[in-house]
C-alpha cells in the first residue's frame, strides 16, 4: 500500500515530536496524541526490557489512555500467554510491528482475550513490536483498539514500522545519556556532522590511542552492536544524535570497555573478593597493564600485586586468563584449564 502525501506530513511530526521532547514521558504522551489522530488508537504501552535478561521491568514504563493497573496486571500475570511472547515475535523481530490477530487467528477464544484482553484492559485489537537499536532492546510499544472497533489496517502497520525505529533510537539515546556519561572508564567523544571531534574525555583518548575517531564505526539504526579494539582491549560503540532526526548537527560517541563493568561485577560477586579486589580484577579483565591499573585507582604497581595475589588466592586461580573465565562465567573453561 502507498502511504499518501499527507500520511508522510503526519509522520514527520510525529518524528519531530519523538526527538523533540527531553523527557520520555512527555515525548511518550505527545507521540501517542499523534497516534490518535494519524490512526487512529484506543490505548498505548512502553515497557522497558533488562537487556541482560530480557525480561520486562516494573518501572520506567508508560501507559496512555488506559490504567496503570491493567499494564501492572499483564505484567505480573498475564505476559506469559501474550501471543507476541508465545509466538516469539518480540524476541526475533525487532522494530518489525505485528497485529496480535494474525498471531492467533482465534485469539477471540483464548483464555488471554476472554481473561484480560477484554475484561481488564478494556482492549482487543493490538499492534506492536520490540523496541532495538545498536544491538540493545529498548522496550515493548502497543497500540490498542477496543473489540467493537475496526483491526489495524496494512497503512495503520506501514506507518508503525516507520515510526518504531526512531522511538527505540530516541528511547536509547535518552537511556545512554543518563547513565553511561556518569559511568566511570566509559569514553566519550563528540564530533560535528563532519566527524570532527569537538570533545574527548580522558578514557576515549585511551582508547584510541591515536586512531582518528572518524575511524570508529557507527552502528546506526542498526540492531546489531558496533566494537572496536585496539592494544588488546574491546569496546562497544553507541552512538547519540544531536538535535533530532532530519538536522544533522553532530553526534555523542560512547565507548564502553567491553565486556561491561556490571557484567564482570556479577561474575566476581560472592567470591569474597573485597571492593578494591573487584575494581582491580576488572580492570584485570578489560585488559589493562598493572601500570595502568595503578594510574587509574591511584595506587602504587606494587599495591596493584599485592591486590591480585590476594584475588588468585581467594579464586585458587592462577593466571589473568582464568581470571577473566570466571568473571565472564566460562566455569567450563576453568574446568578444563585446571585438568592440563
Amino acid at each position: 500500500m502507498i502511504l499518501s502525501g499527507k500520511d508522510y506530513k503526519d509522520m514527520v511530526e510525529a518524528i519531530d515530536a519523538i526527538y523533540v521532547f527531553p523527557d520520555k514521558g512527555a515525548m511518550f504522551h505527545a507521540l501517542c496524541d499523534k497516534l490518535r489522530k494519524i490512526i487512529g488508537i484506543y490505548s498505548a504501552i512502553f515497557v522497558p526490557v533488562d537487556p541482560g535478561t530480557g525480561t520486562f521491568l516494573f518501572s520506567g514504563y508508560q501507559v496512555y489512555g488506559n490504567s496503570e493497573g491493567a499494564l501492572l496486571t499483564y505484567l505480573a500475570c498475564y505476559a506469559p500467554q501474550d501471543p507476541y511472547i508465545t509466538s516469539g515475535w518480540f524476541r526475533d523481530h525487532p522494530n518489525e510491528v505485528a497485529q496480535n490477530t494474525d498471531l492467533t487467528p482465534k485469539l477471540i477464544r483464548s483464555e488471554f482475550a476472554q481473561d484480560f484482553l477484554i475484561p481488564v484492559a478494556n482492549v482487543f485489537h493490538v499492534i506492536g513490536s520490540t523496541l532495538g537499536t545498536q544491538g540493545d532492546i529498548t522496550g515493548i510499544f502497543a497500540v490498542h483498539r477496543q473489540r467493537h472497533e475496526r483491526r489495524f489496517s496494512e497503512r495503520d502497520k506501514q506507518i508503525l514500522n516507520i515510526l518504531a525505529p526512531h522511538i527505540s533510537r530516541s528511547i536509547h539515546a535518552r537511556d545512554l545519556m543518563s547513565s553511561r556519561l556518569h559511568e566511570k572508564s566509559c569514553g566519550v567523544i563528540l564530533v560535528n556532522e563532519s566527524s570532527v571531534p569537538l570533545y574527548m574525555n580522558a578514557d576515549a583518548r585511551q582508547a584510541l590511542n591515536g586512531v582518528p575517531a572518524a575511524s570508529l564505526p557507527d552502528p546506526g539504526f542498526g540492531c546489531a552492536p558496533a566494537f572496536f579494539e585496539r592494544g588488546g582491549r574491546r569496546y562497544r560503540i553507541r552512538t547519540v544524535p544531536i538535535d533530532g532526526a532530519r538536522k544533522k548537527r553532530g553526534k555523542f560517541i560512547l565507548m564502553e570497555p567491553h565486556p561491561p563493568v556490571r557484567k564482570l561485577a556479577a561474575g566476581l560477586a560472592n567470591h569474597g573478593l573485597s571492593r578494591r579486589e573487584q575494581e582491580v580484577a576488572t580492570l584485570v579483565v578489560q585488559g589493562h597493564s598493572n601500570r595502568e591499573i595503578a594510574e587509574r585507582l591511584y595506587i602504587s604497581e606494587m599495591t596493584v600485586k599485592d591486590h591480585l595475589k590476594s584475588i588468585f588466592g581467594k579464586l585458587e586461580i592462577r593466571r589473568r586468563g582464568e581470571l577473566a573465565a570466571l568473571a565472564m562465567g566460562h566455569t567450563r573453561l576453568l574446568q578444563t584449564q585446571s585438568q592440563t
